[in-house]
């Protein structure tokens, strides 16, 4: 009876383990696809990144539930607006130069930016790693100011739910 019992055991552990690693695996394919998504929304130089979560000044991470806070790429164009991007409540329209788009060995992406615009002189960099798919982390620092850390998923602009307000600076 003992042994019958402990081969059950061991048929259940062995399909559990299975099952396990099949989703392990779908979730590392939809990853990939989401990565790749947003790399090709990346090189249409036409996306929005709504602020998922942000540091605050403590260094603490802060869910964002306002869709008014984003940074959108726009061809040689970036929008910042909203307090955790830009600093200010503005929609801030500023001139991209010096872009570097870096792919290490890895499969990750980092792009690397300089805007400037009337109230706003920032380094943009956005990391996007290939195990979290469509997300990115953003770092902007500005020549005068603190630095604004978030994260968010891309989205092409046509599919975002982002609220822009009128009138740019």
């Amino acid at each position: 009876m003992k042994k019958i019992f402990l081969s059950f055991c061991f048929i259940i552990a062995a399909l559990l383990t299975a099952n396990g690693q099949d989703k392990k695996a779908e979730r590392e394919a939809a990853a990939q696809a989401a990565f790749e998504k947003a790399l090709a929304t990346i090189e249409t130089k036409n996306y929005v990144i709504i602020v998922a979560t942000f540091q605050d000044a403590n260094g603490v991470d802060v869910d964002n539930t306002d869709n008014a806070n984003f940074l959108a790429f726009e061809n040689e164009n970036v929008i910042l607006q909203g307090g955790i991007v830009a600093g200010n409540n503005h929609t801030n329209k500023l001139a991209v130069s010096n872009y570097d788009q870096i792919t290490d060995k890895k499969g990750n992406v980092r792009i690397t930016y300089q805007a400037m615009g009337r109230m706003i002189n920032a380094k943009i960099t956005m990391s996007i790693k290939k195990s979290s798919g469509d997300m990115a982390e953003v770092i902007i620092t500005p020549t005068k100011g603190t630095v604004k850390r978030f994260t968010g998923r891309i989205v092409p602009t046509a599919e975002s739910r982002h609220y822009r307000r009128p009138g740019e600076i």
